[in-house]
């Protein structure tokens, strides 16, 4: 009878490899199982801190977000803070230049949830540096608003609507930046 032991090429595999095996093809698939073993993790932007002259500081924190049509739109929240004056604090979208059209002056609407909206007042009511640009005041309902699941913004703009979801890190950035002094 016939006997197969498992451990006789195994034993054989170990003992007559080649000096390169050992040296770069097991370093390398141990890499490269780390890396397709990594969770695909969305990368998120750090908040960026300026001085802009002596007692004037700004803080920004920039997204880069994609509507329901697939446009991509970079979001801008900045909060501007002077000396002794009261914060100023918007939030500024921009889309491909001759793409979008903001219509000016109209709200942007916000869904926190499936129940609530608020809006925020046109910054650019009366004119905008581009017609890809729209800013909007930030108000108390947005800054006391919990960044609870995503919230969904309504774009105004000319010809459609234009949905936009933020997504819970980016609301805890805004947070955090909210809560700067």
């Amino acid at each position: 009878m016939l006997r197969f032991n498992i451990s006789t090429p195994i034993n054989y595999m170990f003992k007559n490899k080649p000096k390169w095996l050992t040296r770069w093809l097991i370093p390398f698939s141990f890499l490269l199982l780390f890396v397709v073993m990594i969770p695909n993790v969305p990368a998120q932007a750090l908040m960026r801190e300026t001085t802009e002259k002596p007692g004037q500081v700004v803080y920004q924190s920039r997204q880069t977000l994609k509507d329901q049509n697939g446009k991509t739109w970079q979001i801008v929240l900045f909060k501007r803070i002077k000396n002794d004056a009261e914060p100023e604090i918007n939030l500024r979208l921009v889309g491909f230049p001759d793409m979008v059209i903001f219509q000016h002056p109209a709200p942007l609407i916000i869904h926190p949830d499936a129940n609530s909206t608020f809006e925020l007042e046109d910054a650019f009511a009366k004119e905008s540096p581009g017609a890809n640009v729209g800013q909007y005041f930030i108000s108390e309902t947005f800054q006391t608003s919990p960044p609870n699941g995503i919230w969904e913004l309504e774009l105004p703009l000319v010809d459609q609507v234009d949905n936009i979801k933020v997504p819970y890190f980016v609301l805890q950035e805004w947070q955090e930046l909210l809560s700067k002094n």
